[in-house]
């Protein structure tokens, strides 16, 4: 069963990711380091909403950040950080903080003084702690940040190591490769689904992503196992590497069996983690069968943003070149000398 999160993306945020989803098929997703304004606000309110000791979870936050952050001090308190003051770093450092914070006080029971009608009155303490985690990862992944809380720590999204040297790489691969655009379409848009709370969807996304990749790679096959199969015999991959990367596609064969959307599954019987699970033997398949270094994939991503900014800058300076070159002849007819007949008149 996934985590049910007390508030699901409403049509105007559906929308954004909708569109979101669209660009990343022509640009790749643009993971964020930091954490903007407009999340910062959500996370203060799913805060006050799944907690009545806001304010208690904000003070332990603003403790963790005094021993936790790089310097040790802070100008700005943790509630002013979420609603719009301090820097985006310092946001994402408080999300963070926040996490630590209510995760932490799952088992407080202080009392804590609400205001109940006209009186203030002591009660015992709420903390709907993992309504709170899987509503700020939702956030957070839906606005591309590249962080997530997960086991009981906030790191980057699906471990570092995972998330950097797989899920990256294997999207860059895919989106600079125009023969790759479906394969591309299937995993971002698995990206998407997760981040829509449709985990079964994604698990359905992602297979189909490594069919396409298969597909455009010339192997044809009614499964992934097949492909694999027909890969080998095609010479695209060797029979060691059938052999070592036939457990993996079979998992994600049999994920999308049991689990994916194909067969009327609901979202319910597959959580995130299956999902995750799912896109990230996907991009290690991918990023293995790409023949590159994941670092060089980066590097080829960066090359050809370097080579669009020139060709962006070469083309604004041939149209300034040619607008200048318009005005001198416009100006060189206006102030022309008159011909030898222009003082004429004529019959």
């Amino acid at each position: 069963m996934t985590e049910a999160m007390r508030f699901s993306p409403l049509p105007s945020e559906l929308r954004r990711r909708s569109e979101l989803s669209t660009q990343e098929s022509a640009a790749g997703p643009q993971w964020r380091d930091d954490c903007p304004v407009d999340v910062g606000r959500k996370v203060a309110a799913i805060l006050r909403e799944t907690t009545n000791a806001a304010e208690r979870v904000l003070a332990r936050a603003d403790r963790h950040r005094r021993i936790g952050t790089a310097h040790g001090s802070f100008e700005v308190d943790a509630a002013g950080v979420l609603d719009g003051d301090g820097t985006d770093d310092e946001r994402l450092d408080v999300v963070a903080a926040a996490l630590y914070a209510i995760d932490a006080l799952r088992d407080d029971e202080e009392p804590v003084q609400v205001q109940v009608g006209w009186n203030e009155e002591w009660v015992p303490p709420t903390y709907d702690v993992d309504g709170f985690v899987a509503t700020v990862n939702d956030i957070l992944l839906g606005a591309r940040v590249d962080w997530s809380w997960d086991a009981s720590k906030f790191q980057q999204r699906g471990n570092h190591v995972l998330h950097a040297e797989v899920v990256k790489p294997a999207s860059t691969f895919l989106d600079l490769k125009p023969q790759f655009a479906r394969a591309s379409a299937g995993f971002e848009a698995a990206l998407t689904r997760l981040s829509e709370n449709q985990p079964a969807v994604a698990i359905t996304d992602t297979a189909t992503a490594v069919q396409e990749f298969f597909r455009a790679l010339g192997v044809e096959g009614g499964s992934i196992s097949d492909q694999l199969n027909g890969a080998a015999t095609a010479g695209v991959i060797s029979q060691e590497d059938r052999k070592l990367l036939k457990p993996i596609v079979d998992w994600v064969n049999a994920d999308r069996s049991s689990r994916g959307n194909a067969h009327q599954f609901r979202d319910d019987d597959a959580s995130k983690a299956d999902a995750w699970l799912a896109i990230h033997v996907a991009a290690a398949l991918i990023v293995r069968l790409a023949n590159e270094e994941p670092r060089n994939i980066e590097r080829m991503r960066e090359e050809r943003e370097r080579a669009r900014k020139q060709r962006a800058a070469e083309e604004e300076a041939e149209t300034a070149r040619q607008r200048h070159e318009a005005k001198a002849r416009t100006a060189a007819q206006t102030w022309a000398p008159p011909g030898r007949y222009d003082d004429e008149v004529p019959f």
